[in-house]
């Protein structure tokens, strides 16, 4: 069986994640993807080696390759004539181009969707922005950091309200990957609408209405005089939810929400049964009002045993209880290895490393795997070759610095 993209040809010109992530999810959908980079490279080789320097190398760099697997590489300088020229034989037979440069670069080199639409009316262009393309911020510089994560609230406001509060400091490339996600859905839909109609279409996903939808809980709750203020004590974001720290110094986090099954379950497992009906305790009204005490009861309880011991008991129990546990150790979860999440990638040079899988499962698919991408330029000669391209043409193209 084939897979749903076999046959679609994608064209990305992007840096850093946010696109790469959507051409990536493409590619392992059965696209072909050939991903445009500049003769220094792309930028996320250096900022994904520069993660881990200690470790990562030109050669072994998985902070890149996980954005980047199963693409051909190529490169093309655009500040010429003749790279701009190659570019565009690249987007006469594509199905797809993806981009996350800021749309005046792109209309500096005339592939912004204005200027190319009508020149390739059955293509589906998709862009990844920082603010969208309105409003006084629309051409602002945007990364993951600032867009997703702090202009929509979750690093103020989800960091308890302590004597020594400081914000929350985010972690990398969420809000790319949600991004490039949600533009890859768009593309599919676009590519199937384009069967009906036979046209191409203009789709876009900015970090920041990414960031505003992921939050939206939170923007809807602190709505108006009325709403939800924050940041707030950690008794106030919840009790007996949250995060407990256990008898062995680890901790473990309760999703009991608000569900009144679940709270009284909470009260069991600790042996305070009798506060299920307890006044202070049995509505969220009440809970909200005694916070400080309810938390209290439950944080005490909690120091009594170890973090495997109260998982043992949420399991009877049925309460969804997890150990909390750090970056590091994911990359040896028993539940993650077994479905296949985690995958051991080998370089080369014999190095393995432990490398979040591709999140799309699909029967048609089958299981996917990261590969370590190739070096800058690698598939340069193959794919002008297929366009046609002369080695004497090529070899002009070196020698005026358009490819390596």
């Amino acid at each position: 069986m084939g897979k749903p993209l076999s046959g679609i040809k994608v064209v990305e010109l992007a840096d850093f994640v946010s696109a790469p992530v959507c051409a990536r999810i493409l590619a392992d959908m059965g696209a072909e993807v050939i991903k445009i980079e500049r003769n220094t490279g792309n930028v996320w080789r250096a900022t994904g080696k520069a993660s881990c320097p200690w470790k990562f190398t030109d050669e072994e760099n998985p902070g890149y390759d996980i954005n980047n697997t199963g693409k051909r590489h190529i490169v093309l300088n655009l500040k010429t004539a003749e790279g701009l020229e190659a570019c565009h034989k690249l987007l006469e037979t594509a199905d797809v181009f993806v981009t996350n440069m800021r749309v005046q670069a792109l209309k500096r080199l005339g592939l912004d969707y204005e200027s190319v639409k009508d020149k390739y009316p059955t293509m589906i262009y998709a862009i990844g922005l920082g603010y969208g393309e309105k409003g006084p911020d629309a051409n602002n510089p945007a990364f993951d950091h600032t867009a997703f994560w702090a202009r929509t609230g979750f690093l103020l406001d989800m960091a308890p309200l302590t004597d020594d509060y400081h914000p929350v400091f985010p972690p990398s490339s969420v809000g790319d990957n949600f991004t490039g996600i949600t533009l890859a859905s768009e593309v599919c839909a676009a590519l199937f609408n384009r069967t009906k109609t036979g046209k191409g279409d203009y789709v876009r996903s900015s970090l920041f209405h990414n960031g505003i939808f992921a939050m939206g809980a939170m923007q809807i709750a602190t709505q108006g005089e009325n709403g939800s203020v924050y940041p707030r004590t950690r008794q106030l974001h919840g009790v007996a939810y949250g995060d407990y720290k256990c008898k062995d110094g680890r901790y473990v986090y309760i999703a009991s929400g608000y569900a009144e099954k679940l709270i009284a379950k909470v009260f069991s497992i600790i042996g305070r049964s009798d506060l299920i009906d307890d006044p202070k305790f049995n509505s969220a009204q009440a809970r909200r009002e005694n916070a400080d005490e309810m938390y209290a009861i439950i944080k005490d309880a909690m120091l009594q045993r170890t973090s495997d011991e109260w998982l043992d008991f949420a399991r009877e129990a049925d309460i969804p209880m997890v150990k909390m546990q750090h970056f590091s150790e994911v990359s040896n979860d028993e539940q993650a290895l077994a479905n296949g999440y985690i995958q051991d990638v080998t370089y080369p040079s014999g190095v393995t490393y432990k490398i979040a899988s591709s999140p799309i499962e699909m029967d048609s698919i089958g299981e996917l795997h990261t590969e370590p991408t190739k070096a800058i330029g690698a598939d340069t000669e193959a794919v002008l070759k297929e366009y046609g391209y002369s080695e004497d043409q090529l070899e002009q193209l070196r020698i005026t610095a358009v490819i390596n």
